[in-house]
């Protein structure tokens, strides 16, 4: 594309039991536009704006995003990311830290903490919007999975784990393939909102990932969609299976 960056909004609008999901379509936007957006539209939700919102989007410069309780200066070296033309920005969710580019597509959903879609508490809402990202991955081949441990395997996975990279290893209740992590994914609540945001693992990372990380961390224990897949997988075959995992989990349609 001659380093120039292709971008297109495309907008819908989804009923479920006389409500609207706003679907924003949005390729190779910064990183400071995704995560503003995403805060914005959660806050205006936790003012108790009926919002209901499903974003997928990916990135353009590509971006380092850190979890919202990671601190820049002890994880990124700030110069050696610019230098790349890297952008670094927090995002409003917890986790680690994420390279975005085209080889990585997120997902945000957005709506009330009491509604008639989802089943009450973190963890269970959780998985239930992990299961409409799992539809989505079967439906294109993938046999992804969400990860459940013993008690003794949590522990396991806690002591050998190095925190800050999220795709270093593969967490309790996150999308997996034969053990190894596709999805990475956290939720934010507020007393009315609820924010979710998930990075799907396209296709293996630029490896100039680890140059900029001022801790060394283990390798990615990771496999990407591609990887599993055999082949070149396109923005838009992510977004289509996307969508049709949010429609048929959450029980919902597009007009």
């Amino acid at each position: 594309m001659n380093g120039l960056a292709f971008c297109y909004v495309l907008f819908y609008s989804v009923n479920f039991s006389m409500k609207k999901f706003s679907l924003f379509i949005d390729k190779n936007k910064s990183g400071s536009f995704h995560m503003q957006r995403d805060l914005s539209l959660f806050q205006k939700c936790e003012a108790k704006d009926d919002l209901y919102v499903i974003c997928i989007y990916s990135f353009y410069p590509p971006c380092i995003s850190l979890g919202y309780s990671q601190k820049e200066e002890k994880e990124i070296d700030m110069q050696k990311a610019k230098s790349l033309g890297w952008e670094v920005v927090k995002r409003p969710t917890g986790g680690g830290i994420v390279f975005h580019n085209t080889a990585e597509i997120t997902y945000s959903l957005i709506m009330p903490a009491e509604n008639p879609i989802l089943p009450k508490g973190l963890i269970s809402s959780y998985l239930f919007i992990s299961e409409a990202v799992v539809i989505a991955l079967k439906s294109i081949g993938i046999k992804a999975d969400i990860k459940q441990q013993t008690p003794d395997h949590r522990q396991q996975i806690t002591n050998r784990r190095q925190p800050g990279l999220c795709f270093s290893y593969p967490a309790e209740h996150e999308i997996v393939v034969e053990g190894k992590k596709v999805v990475g994914s956290a939720q934010k609540r507020g007393k009315n909102a609820i924010l979710q945001q998930g990075s799907i693992f396209v296709r293996k990372s630029d490896e100039r990932i680890f140059s900029v990380l001022k801790r060394p961390f283990k390798r990615y224990n990771a496999i990407s969609v591609e990887e599993v897949l055999g082949r070149e997988v396109v923005f838009d075959e992510i977004k289509y299976a996307l969508t049709q995992g949010f429609k048929e989990r959450l029980g919902i349609s597009l007009k």
